[in-house]
């Protein structure tokens, strides 16, 4: 009972350093915006070392299961690292307009949109708790934004809103890649899938200008280490222990990471309304996460799919 209670405990922390870790993923990018980095400068440079650090871990570690690579159909890969590119994309792309706190709320509910899409395109059933963490998490959006349009960037808004939508549609489709595929080549591949066209859209528009600060270059560096390669080992190693619902709901400490850092280092103030309103989106998330069925492989490979859109 005892090396129960370590390792689930052990476990729970993980996740929550992983959660941590994904939560500083805006806060970092703001710094880099700050000190000259573009938005395709910063995704370059974090998935370019996010790419060698996994392209080194399977030449070391994963050598003998390449193989199996091959036998994945290509064209689910290359769709899905442009879900990937996408929803990187206008996820950073939107800490330049509104506070990183409230973008990180915002895209948080693609859990709300996965379990959409679940029931209506899958006969996913949810029980009334779902259904009310739905209505919760939208009354919650509305608290967030609804009343607030007039004083913040309506644009910033819409595209951590379209983040999060293709990040939800992102999640659905690779999980029938990791059907075949063991996550940390899914990852790897779309990484360097990313890599390559953030650096094509960077010297296509002009803004690939790494003529930046030590301290973006620095920042850039930090969000692949942290959110890329910590982050994602620690969620996977935490969820074995755990099972993937209770990991799930603890990944809450993500958006509330974002809120709290925002405000200390960035000085990025929400009033009490935003406040109220994320704290609602939140609680509606875990209500939807919790009323599905018990964890099974398709689930757990739905959150595998779901920690490429931060690696």
């Amino acid at each position: 009972m005892g090396n129960f209670l370590k390792r689930y405990w052990v476990g729970v922390f993980l996740v929550i350093v992983s959660g941590i870790c994904y939560g500083l993923t805006p806060i970092l990018a703001a710094y880099a915006y700050q000190e000259g980095a573009t938005v395709c400068v910063h995704l370059f440079l974090r998935f370019s070392f996010a790419t060698a650090f996994f392209l080194t871990y399977i030449a070391i570690f994963k050598r003998n299961s390449l193989r199996v690579v091959a036998r994945i159909t290509l064209i689910f890969l290359l769709a899905a690292g442009i879900f990937e590119f996408a929803a990187s994309y206008l996820y950073i792309a939107s800490v330049q307009y509104v506070s990183a706190g409230l973008v990180a709320l915002l895209f948080y509910t693609h859990l709300i949109w996965v379990a959409i899409w679940g029931y209506l395109f899958k006969g996913e059933r949810l029980k009334l708790s779902g259904i009310v963490g739905i209505a919760l998490a939208l009354i919650g959006l509305v608290m967030l934004v609804g009343i607030s349009l007039g004083k913040i960037h309506t644009g910033g808004i819409f595209m951590a809103l379209v983040a999060a939508l293709i990040c939800s549609g992102y999640v659905m489709f690779s999980n029938r890649v990791l059907e075949d595929l063991e996550p940390i080549f899914t990852t790897a591949f779309i990484c360097l899938l990313c890599t390559v066209l953030f650096y094509v859209t960077g010297r296509t528009t002009g803004t690939l200008n790494f003529q930046i600060s030590s301290t973006a270059w620095l920042a850039s560096i930090a969000s692949a280490i942290l959110t890329g390669n910590i982050a994602m080992f620690a969620f996977l190693a935490g969820m074995k222990r755990i099972g993937s619902t209770t990991a799930t709901v603890l990944c809450t400490v993500e958006p509330i990471t974002a809120v709290v850092c925002s405000a200390l280092l960035l000085s990025q103030k929400m009033t009490a309304l935003q406040l109220l309103g994320g704290l609602v989106i939140i609680i509606g998330a875990a209500l939807v996460v919790t009323s599905k069925k018990p964890p099974n492989a398709r689930s757990d490979k739905r959150l595998f799919a779901r920690l490429n859109i931060d690696a």
